[in-house]
């Protein structure tokens, strides 16, 4: 019910208007089709003025009844829930209507945006594609395609920047920033797109794309450009080893030539190079882990010095309120002897007083009787009411000797959680570092 019928109807309003001089032109839709969407639209929004206006009234009548002015007026309230019940039911049902019937003027306004593509009529398309309320990467992938046809490259870009950022999108930004003549830009998005390497086509497109883009500028915007590309095709070769050891040798020795080319170095060189890199990027993972290690030791004690510490801030808590509960239970006697007294006093007052009715006298009895009882309870008792007093004191003692407990017994699952990403960390450069060794062995080492 939250539909703005009146946005719905302007909408139809203006497709219709706008779209009957295309209508011959581009043939995306009849005239009739629209009028008739039009006149069911206009025919939904009459018969739901009435039920609404009908469930006003009734919901009116009915607040009469809340209150007092309701308690006797129970069959009239029943009957009239019950037609606001069927009010309710057919304004939903014209409202469910006229949604439909919104979405159906979407779907017109994409087709005439989309007729108006079809036949280069990019800036009536843009506007048609520009009234669809619910954007989606396919209504803004369209509008990308119109600007791009008209060769305003930088709102293509802007509009396929707006769409999720899957490797296939950035592909056609780096499209429209070749075609607009913006190579340092269109570089940048292809490195984006290969890192990191994922394996899909989106991705080997642009490693085919990315040395073609040469530009007299790219050794100064990138001076490190085929270091990073290098690098791709190490990570490329890296994850084919298992599965295609041949592509993955190609890939490794593509990535040596393209340093060597570079650096004017011989291909074995490099591969030297590269191998001791990752021989060393394996030993600084293993230097990080020990340390974190160390870490994870140095915090599991700081752990247990809390959980220490806990322990004995319940325990002095205990300690106290031992003290207090003594003194809590004097006072409890105390205030019992009191009222007991108090109620002695209120019984011979009332009876030196000759006017006192016999029911005064005898409510002070039951009173005197009841503060009595209530002080020999509160002395037979006393060691219950101190256990009372301190059962949630020696509750947090034994939570916090449990937690203790249960952190010493957990140390090294603790310690083994903490360092989990460094043992990862030091096992994917392991495998990285003994794949490299073997591609440099079946590419150098003949």
């Amino acid at each position: 019910m939250n539909i703005n019928k009146n946005l719905i109807l302007t909408g139809i309003f203006s497709v219709s208007m706008a779209i009957n001089p295309f209508i011959t032109a581009a043939g995306a839709a009849e005239e009739k089709d629209i009028e008739d969407l039009e006149k069911k639209l206009i025919s939904i929004e009459t018969q739901l003025l009435e039920p609404e206006l009908r469930l006003d009234k009734l919901q009116q009548d009915r607040s009469k009844y809340d209150g007092a002015s309701g308690w006797f007026q129970g069959s009239k309230k029943k009957a009239l829930e019950s037609e606001i019940a069927k009010s309710e039911a057919l304004v939903n049902e014209k409202y469910n209507e006229m949604k439909s019937t919104a979405q159906q003027v979407q779907k017109m306004v994409f087709d005439v945006a989309h007729a108006f593509e079809k036949h280069g009529q990019y800036e009536k398309a843009i506007e048609y594609y520009l009234k669809v309320e619910n954007r989606t990467d396919e209504v803004r992938s369209r509008i990308a395609a119109c600007y791009k046809a008209k060769k305003d490259y930088q709102q293509s870009i802007k509009w396929l920047l707006e769409m999720s950022r899957t490797d296939s999108n950035l592909l056609e930004v780096v499209d429209c920033y070749k075609l607009d003549g913006s190579m340092r830009e269109a570089v940048y998005w292809l490195f984006e797109i290969l890192n990191p390497w994922s394996e899909n086509s989106a991705e080997l497109a642009a490693l085919n794309l990315i040395e073609q883009y040469n530009y007299p500028q790219r050794p100064k915007d990138y001076p490190d450009f085929y270091k990073r590309l290098s690098d791709v095709y190490i990570t490329k070769a890296i994850k084919a080893y298992d599965g295609n050891f041949l592509q993955a040798s190609k890939d490794y020795r593509k990535a040596v030539e393209l340093l060597a080319n570079d650096m004017n170095e011989t291909p074995q060189l490099v591969s030297f190079a590269i191998l001791e890199r990752h021989q060393n990027d394996y030993r600084v993972a293993l230097e990080i882990l020990e340390r974190q290690r160390e870490a994870a030791e140095r915090n599991f004690e700081d752990r247990v010095r809390q959980a220490r510490n806990s322990i004995e801030v319940a325990e002095d808590r205990l300690r106290r309120a031992r003290y207090d509960a003594d003194r809590e239970y004097e006072n409890r006697v105390r205030n019992a002897e009191l009222n007991a007294k108090r109620a002695q006093d209120r019984l011979n007052e009332l009876t030196k007083n000759t006017a006192t009715l016999p029911e005064d006298i005898e409510r002070a009895k039951r009173n005197l009787d009841n503060a009595n009882r209530e002080l020999i309870d509160v002395r037979r008792n006393r060691e219950q009411i101190i256990r009372d007093y301190l059962r949630p004191y020696e509750r947090d003692v034994r939570s916090a000797r449990d937690d203790y407990d249960r952190l010493l017994s957990s140390r090294t699952q603790i310690i083994e959680e903490y360092i989990a990403p460094y043992k990862r960390k030091v096992a994917d450069v392991k495998r990285s570092l003994e794949r490299i060794k073997a591609m440099h062995d079946a590419n150098f080492n003949k």
